[in-house]
């Protein structure tokens, strides 16, 4: 996996990433996410059109830093998730709690 933050601006940050997000490297993802959240970034952005795979550890990680930038008055969007990848939300509800774009 790969991950850059490609724009850090104006209180958002985009995350692109690349690859699979797995359990064994899932916490590389949160140490990226949780650093922009300690900035209190009002907007964090994921970009995962070139992520092909994410396993439970992956959506752990992102909502543990949902509830820390909601927590503080900001927002986590998925942006780009291929069809894979949206169905797992979808299949585990957690389209209800996410905001895609």
């Amino acid at each position: 996996m790969d991950i850059k933050i490609v724009d850090e601006s104006n209180d958002k940050a985009t995350v692109a990433i690349k690859g699979t997000i797995t359990f064994k490297n899932s916490n590389e993802l949160r140490v990226v996410l949780v650093d922009l959240s300690k900035k209190k970034v009002k907007e964090i952005r994921i970009d995962m059109k070139d992520v092909d795979y994410l396993d439970s550890s992956a959506i752990a990680t992102l909502i543990e830093c949902l509830k820390i930038t909601k927590a503080y008055g900001g927002a986590l969007v998925l942006l780009n998730l291929n069809e894979t990848c949206k169905d797992i939300f979808m299949i585990a509800r957690l389209d209800k709690i996410f905001t895609f774009g």
